[in-house]
């Protein structure tokens, strides 16, 4: 399948124009293309605002034309075999809601620039190669609200910063190489209304902060397969769903620091 080399682009398969005949959309989802991104697609710059490419056969770098996309919203590049890095022109994509870079062959670090992205309420970067040190700039993004950066090669600590992000809802942290204690400002993560927070599969040390808040919303929690070494405090116990004071379904925690009445049987030995 080819994107460019056709006379009128609003007759391409997956192409939406606009009433001037501008193209806004692209969307080539599981749609058998293979090859490399063409980097024509920078001739769409001053009205595309809509790209998926995801779940395709793709390989090679990410173009710099797609950086060139000042436009974009939405960009879809998961579950293909993107390489290379990602470069700090994604600070271009200023208007981006939505960045799906998963389950590819990414490497490098994760941009600082990526936490200029101010409008951002979708960040998936799981299952790449990605090393490095998180981004200590995440107060900054506070549209934020979905961040998955699981199962990359990450090291460094957790970023302090990210307890800023006060509509995140959901981050997942876990199966990277992170050390260091989970900073006490965690304890009021997403402005006490998290729901899902996995940083197991690390080495972190310490423990949960002992404030952790009342979570009502919680629903997953989990810090297995770390070296924790604290008790989880009280608080979280309290959230269990059962027990009618919260919402929490799911608590992973290894068992010499899980001491609340529903971890047996539950926790990781």
């Amino acid at each position: 399948a080819h994107l460019v080399g056709q006379e009128n682009e609003c007759s391409w398969t997956g192409v939406t124009c606009d009433a001037a005949g501008d193209v806004i959309k692209i969307d080539l989802q599981n749609s058998r293309l293979t090859g490399e991104i063409p980097s024509e697609i920078q001739y769409f710059a001053p009205t595309l605002e809509h790209v998926d490419f995801s779940e395709n056969n793709i390989v090679g770098l990410i173009p710099d034309g797609l950086y060139s996309l000042r436009k974009l919203i939405n960009l879809y590049l998961h579950n293909t075999t993107l390489t290379g890095t990602l470069s700090p022109k994604v600070s271009n994509w200023a208007e981006l809601n939505n960045l799906y870079l998963g389950n590819n062959e990414l490497i490098g670090e994760v941009p600082k620039e990526i936490t200029m992205l101010r409008k951002l309420r979708f960040l998936i970067l799981h299952a790449n190669k990605f090393n490095g040190n998180i981004p200590s700039s995440f107060n900054e993004m506070k549209s934020l609200f979905y961040l998955d950066l699981s199962y990359n090669d990450l090291t460094g600590g957790l970023p302090e910063s990210l307890s800023g992000c006060t509509k995140l809802r959901h981050a997942y942290l876990d199966h990277n190489k992170l050390s260091g204690p989970i900073p006490s400002s965690y304890g009021r993560l997403g402005g006490d209304w998290i729901i899902d927070l996995t940083m197991d599969s690390n080495q972190l040390t310490g423990g949960l902060p002992s404030k952790w808040g009342d979570k009502k919303k919680l629903l997953t929690l989990k810090v297995q397969n770390n070296n924790l070494r604290w008790e989880i405090p009280k608080d979280i116990c309290k959230q269990w769903v059962l027990d009618g004071n919260g919402e929490l379904v799911e608590l992973g925690a290894d068992c010499n620091i899980c001491h609340c009445d529903f971890c047996q049987g539950r926790c990781y030995s």
